[in-house]
């Protein structure tokens, strides 16, 4: 029988390696109680902020850690093995940041880096009404301009992770003729509504809901960037959807498989199927890491996606089959990771990734 230690690649040694191994593990103990609760997750933000989390992608000359790409892929993923909750709603964190940082230029964009850097400022995004959700009709969120300068902003976010907490939103919105905006709008503006959470069927912690406007006001100067055509793909604002969500799927399936693993050793016959999985997930992370870098002949970041979905369906479930009942209790890390893992099949996932999930669904092809 293989070594079960050895079937997944380790994790790099990093400065802080101790520090987040540490922060891992206490997420790992945080994430149970957090999930069932449903509330915002004080305590795995707090572990997150005690181990430097919302610093990692924030300029070394503001008190920041300034990670590089692979460095951050690789640390998100970390996060998820212990919370996928507190890994989600670190990735909206961070976007909103990389989105802000992009248009530093601005003295908007400026003023919340510094309140992030400074006080602790919180910020998400919420602007997948210009990607995947309602991008036209009368929910979309419009913008009007007014005399004098400023736009009135009518409409809805669909899904905003934390918006409860957030002190400003990273937002988009369409102009009549069909130019985009995309602004820093901070949360306590007039007009704005935050409903109660929705009823998830999981991550239920990450407090996600939909953000209504109302004859909202806004200043000229609280423009990021546009208007444009295609806001959205604003130089070096990395999305959420990207090698991101794809960094948390082989997360969440890494805590999946270590759990499957540990059970080699008295069930020998989960040994061939665990080596298997561990396999496929050593050769995605190696690919991940090859797209990040944007090496010749890599992955596109559609594919690194459609497998990534795939391995962490086959990872969570495997491990809660293996788990028979006692894996189907609330109390059980099988059933959560199981839920979570439903996540990926909806969340920010271009057409062509669906496609080819139902088309893997139902027998049509292999991704």
């Amino acid at each position: 029988m293989n070594d079960p230690s050895a079937k997944l690649i380790s994790w790099p040694e990093t400065n802080d390696d101790q520090g987040l191994r540490r922060c891992v593990a206490q997420l790992a103990e945080a994430d149970g109680p957090a999930d069932e609760l449903g509330t915002w997750p004080e305590t795995l933000w707090s572990l997150l902020t005690d181990a430097r989390a919302p610093r990692w992608a924030l300029p070394k000359s503001i008190g920041g850690d300034e990670c590089g790409r692979t460095e951050l892929l690789e640390r998100y993923a970390r996060v998820t093995e212990g919370s996928m909750t507190a890994a989600f709603i670190l990735t909206q964190h961070d976007s909103g940041v990389r989105r802000l940082l992009a248009a530093r230029d601005r003295p908007v964009a400026e003023a919340w880096i510094r309140a992030i850097a400074d006080r602790g400022a919180f910020t998400t995004v919420g602007i997948s009404q210009l990607t995947t959700s309602r991008r036209h009709g009368a929910q979309a969120m419009k913008a009007v301009a007014r005399p004098g300068g400023g736009y009135r902003l009518d409409g809805t976010m669909p899904w905003v992770t934390a918006a409860e907490h957030a002190d400003v939103l990273v937002t988009g919105a369409v102009l009549e003729d069909g130019q985009q905006l995309l602004i820093a709008l901070p949360t306590d503006r007039p007009g704005l509504t935050i409903p109660l959470a929705f009823d998830l069927a999981a991550l239920q912690a990450s407090r996600t809901t939909e953000v209504v406007c109302h004859a909202v006001e806004i200043k000229a100067d609280e423009i990021l960037a546009g208007p444009s055509p295609n806001v959205i793909a604003t130089p070096g604002a990395a999305g959420t959807g990207g090698l991101e969500t794809s960094a948390l799927a082989l997360g969440l399936a890494r805590a999946a498989l270590n759990a499957l693993i540990a059970e080699v050793s008295s069930r020998s016959e989960l040994d061939e199927p665990a080596d298997a999985l561990a396999s496929t997930w050593n050769e995605l992370w190696f690919a991940l890491m090859q797209t990040a870098r944007e090496e010749a002949d890599a992955l596109t970041p559609g594919q690194i996606r459609s497998q990534a979905n795939a391995l962490v369906l086959k990872s969570t479930q495997a491990y809660l089959t293996a788990r028979k009942g006692t894996g189907f209790l609330r109390s059980e890390p099988a059933q959560r990771w199981a839920r979570q893992a439903l996540f990926f099949l909806v969340w920010s996932c271009p057409s062509p990734v669906a496609q080819a999930a139902i088309r893997d669904l139902a027998g049509l092809c292999s991704i």
